[in-house]
């Protein structure tokens, strides 16, 4: 009887090497992006910001730029981590990587307005519970959401290779 060799059995050192590579790989890209943001940061937080004052008046309330952009600040460095976490995966191709990054920092940037537009209708309504659950989806998408993006459009499996872990292909 010959033992089945295709299951997935426990990360070998070939796996915590490429851990450790995508590790290195991510954190020189962060860096890197980071940098970019110092400079040019604050045309992605205008970019939000300018984009929640049509939604804002919507429901009847104005945008103060100067407030927008603080609450802006907080929020704007998910679409970094997202990237340098797509740009980190070896063995992508590079098509695939641009297609996932444009619509992972797309839905990124849609989140961003809204959580804008969240807690300047929680502010005007003086809501406690809007601005509980606005802090509560603030956090979700600055800390969980890029990780779900990166987990769906890439294929995360890819520095996973003996765990069958990921999704896409």
């Amino acid at each position: 009887m010959v033992p089945d060799t295709s299951a997935p059995g426990p990360p070998g050192k070939g796996t915590l090497r490429e851990l450790l590579f995508f590790f290195l790989r991510f954190i020189a890209v962060s860096f890197v992006l980071y940098l970019v943001y110092i400079k040019a940061g604050f045309l992605y937080m205008q970019l939000v910001a300018r984009a929640a004052k049509p939604v804002l008046a919507l429901f009847g309330y104005e945008l103060i730029m100067k407030n927008a952009l603080q609450v802006t600040e907080e929020i704007s460095l998910n679409p970094i981590v997202f990237l340098s976490l797509v740009t980190a995966l070896a063995g992508v191709p590079i098509g695939r990587k641009v297609r996932s990054a444009l619509l992972g920092v797309a839905i990124l940037t849609l989140a961003n307005i809204i959580t804008i537009v969240l807690v300047f209708v929680s502010y005007y309504m003086r809501n406690e519970r809007l601005w509980t659950g606005t802090e509560f989806l603030n956090l979700t998408i600055n800390f969980f959401l890029p990780l779900l993006l990166w987990f769906i459009l890439m294929p995360v499996r890819k520095i996973f290779p003996t765990a069958g872990l990921g999704a896409g292909g």
